[in-house]
C-alpha cells in the first residue's frame, strides 16, 4: 500500500501546483517517511517470503532472517538522516523485544545445522553487538550445553550389539583368549599397552556435542536436507541426533505458508475471549492438531471407489 502511494509522489504534487482548493497533499517529509519506511519493513516482507517459500521450514532457517533484520535496523539508529534514525529506532525497540525472547533458541536452532554451527553465531553477535558480542555468543554457548546435558540424563533406547557374542551371551572363543592371556615376558610393547591403559584414565572423553561443534563445517548446499542429515548421523551422534530432532522441530512460526500477509487467516488465529480461557495444554494441543491436519497428506482413494466411478 505505501510503494503504491509513491507511485503516485507526481501526481499529488502537480495537483497541489495546478488546484488552489486542494490543501491536502503530503508534505516532502511525509513522503520521506513513507519511503523510509517502506526501506525497512521490505526487510520484513522479503523475510517472511524466504521462509515461508520452503515446503517445511525448520527451526534452524529462522535465525538468518531474524539476525539480519536485527543488524540492519540496528545500524539504521545512527544514520545521521534524523528522519531514517527516527524510525529506525521505532521498529528497533519493537522489534528488539520479540528478539530477546527468542534469540537464544533461534541461535540453538542453527548451532544444530551442521553448515554453520557455532561460527554463525559467533559472526552475527559481532555484527550486531560489535565487542559485546563475545558475552552473548557465551549464553548461547552454555545454553546449548545444558540443554544437551539434560538429553544426556535421558536413557538412550536399546541399540544392538556390535559385539559377537555366543548363544549363552559368552564372547568368542579368541577374545576370551586376548583377555585371560596375559603379554609374554618377550613382549616389547608390554609397557606400552600400560602406558596406553594409563594415558586413557588421564583423558577426559569429550563429549559428543564438543565433538560434533569441533569438526569442520559441511559446505553450504541451499537444497541441505537437515532432518535426513541428522537422521544418517544417529549412531555417531545417538543423544545429540535426539536434541536436533526436537529443537528443529519446534513451530517458529503458526502462519502457513501462502497466508502471511492475508488479513483474513490472520485474524483467524486471534484468540477470542473463550479460547484465551482455556489452559495453555489444551491450546498447544488445538494448535499443534490445525498445524497437522493442515499440513497431512491427501487421503488416497480405494480402490472400490475408483472402479465405481468407471
Amino acid at each position: 500500500m505505501l510503494l503504491a502511494a509513491l507511485d503516485y509522489y507526481q501526481a499529488f504534487t502537480m495537483l497541489e501546483k495546478s488546484n488552489d482548493n486542494y490543501d491536502q497533499s503530503p508534505s516532502a517529509v511525509d513522503w520521506e517517511e513513507v519511503e523510509v519506511a517502506c526501506r525497512y519493513l521490505k526487510l520484513l516482507y522479503d523475510s517472511a517470503h524466504s521462509i515461508m517459500a520452503t515446503e517445511d521450514p525448520t527451526a534452524n532457517i529462522f535465525f538468518h532472517e531474524a539476525w539480519t533484520i536485527q543488524r540492519e535496523i540496528s545500524s539504521g539508529t545512527d544514520l545521521q538522516d534524523p528522519i531514517s534514525s527516527r524510525i529506525a529506532k521505532d521498529m528497533h525497540e519493537r522489534f528488539d523485544k520479540y528478539w530477546k525472547d527468542c534469540n537464544v533458541m533461534l541461535a540453538i536452532a542453527v548451532v544444530m545445522d551442521p553448515r554453520f554451527k557455532m561460527k554463525i553465531v559467533e559472526f552475527s553477535y559481532s555484527k550486531i553487538y560489535g565487542l559485546k558480542g563475545v558475552k552473548y555468543v557465551k549464553v548461547v554457548d552454555d545454553a546449548v550445553h545444558e540443554l544437551c546435558k539434560e538429553y544426556v540424563r535421558q536413557p538412550l533406547p536399546l541399540t544392538p550389539a556390535h559385539v559377537e557374542q555366543g548363544a549363552n551371551g559368552a564372547l568368542p572363543t579368541d577374545v576370551t583368549k586376548i583377555l585371560t592371556n596375559p603379554p609374554s615376558a618377550g613382549d616389547v610393547l608390554s609397557d606400552f599397552d600400560i602406558y596406553l591403559s594409563q594415558v586413557a584414565l588421564t583423558q577426559i572423553p569429550k563429549s559428543e556435542l564438543d565433538r560434533y561443534l569441533e569438526e569442520a563445517l559441511l559446505p553450504r548446499i541451499p537444497e541441505f536436507d537437515i532432518l535426513k542429515w541428522w537422521k544418517l548421523n544417529a549412531v555417531k551422534y545417538p543423544t545429540l541426533s535426539r536434541m536436533a530432532r526436537d529443537v528443529l522441530a519446534i513451530p517458529v512460526s503458526t502462519i502457513g505458508r501462502g497466508s502471511i500477509f492475508s488479513s483474513a487467516r490472520t485474524e483467524a488465529r486471534m484468540l477470542d475471549d473463550y479460547q484465551s480461557s482455556l489452559r495453555p495444554e489444551t491450546l498447544e494441543a488445538l494448535f499443534c492438531a490445525k498445524d497437522w491436519l493442515q499440513n497431512s497428506p491427501p487421503a488416497l482413494k480405494s480402490p472400490s471407489s475408483t472402479l465405481a466411478k468407471k
